[in-house]
């Protein structure tokens, strides 16, 4: 068994997301290490919105690469990241880590969706 699945790399992951202007787009993607996903919990868990919001910039900021996977924004260049581009790369970028499998459109929190069906038969 190898441990290696278990650490961040360079692999790139391909998502595609519908851009603001209506067109889809391929945005790619590294695992965040999970130091960068307890920082984004800590902001989330603040209380504070404007903390949580940055959580999730700086969470961006650290998952989001080009094509060969370096990386395209800086802690300091995530701060001019837009709410629209937040809710769209955001959900993305924790499909990405495998945080979540399936973002819920409508969870901007990047929370995954709950579960409600039964496997059980009546």
């Amino acid at each position: 068994m190898s441990y290696e699945q278990f650490l961040t790399s360079k692999t790139v992951i391909t998502k595609q997301a519908t851009m603001p202007d209506g067109t889809v787009s391929d945005v790619h993607f590294v695992k965040c290490a999970h130091l960068d996903f307890e920082r984004w919990r800590a902001a989330e868990n603040s209380g504070n919105p404007a903390e949580v919001e940055r959580g999730k910039q700086i969470f961006i900021s650290k998952c989001l690469v080009d094509a060969e996977g370096k990386r395209v924004l800086d802690d300091a260049k995530s701060l001019q990241l837009t709410a629209e581009g937040v809710a769209i790369l955001f959900p993305l970028a924790l499909e990405a880590s495998g945080i979540v499998k399936r973002p819920d459109a409508g969870n901007d929190s990047g929370e995954e969706a709950s579960d409600t069906s039964s496997d059980t038969s009546p």
